[in-house]
């Protein structure tokens, strides 16, 4: 379901200490999310005094559990390994700690807005950091689609897509190549 009328874009922080990125089971999105930040900020800045503390966590997660091969594999091709990573539950500490916590869907973010009211001003929707020159509509807008149970070609659209979109939310926080 797409909500755009819902969505409400704050400003970022300038200088972000933390960056939470939330999909529904934290087994390929958001972990993805995280570990491509820490790996593109790193390349971004090098070893200065200036750091990020990237995370993630799923909605719905019940016990940690291992991303699926597919992702792990995929994850690779982008210099990133997902091998050790564990799905870990959404909590308010999380949530408190974090200085912008990220959603990959219209309806993550919906309920991301209804489980944490006082955190409205950190919420974001990672799709909507991409200006991209064709401009996507409907779905594609607000969503970056779960790639679970899809082949290994699925999986590296979902990737390049979140690859691309946490560049611009890099960019956006004054950290461009």
């Amino acid at each position: 379901m797409v909500r755009g009328t819902s969505i409400h874009v704050p400003a970022l922080p300038s200088r972000p200490r933390s960056v939470l990125f939330v999909c529904k089971g934290n087994i390929c999105r958001s972990p993805f999310a995280e570990h491509v930040a820490r790996k593109l900020f790193h390349e971004l800045v090098g070893d200065t005094e200036q750091s990020i503390a990237f995370q993630s966590a799923g909605l719905h997660v019940t016990a940690p559990k291992a991303p699926p091969e597919t992702a792990i594999v995929v994850a690779h091709q982008f210099g990133v390994s997902l091998e050790e990573h564990r799905s870990q539950p959404l909590s308010q500490e999380l949530v408190a700690a974090s200085d912008v916590i990220v959603a990959m869907e219209g309806w993550q973010y919906d309920e991301l807005r209804f489980r944490f009211k006082g955190y409205q001003d950190k919420l974001f929707l990672l799709p909507l950091f991409l200006k991209e020159a064709t401009p996507q509509s409907g779905y594609e807008a607000y969503n970056i689609q779960d790639p679970y149970g899809g082949s290994g070609s699925v999986f590296e659209e979902c990737f390049k897509k979140i690859e691309r979109n946490v560049k611009a939310l890099l960019a956006e926080c004054g950290m461009k190549e």
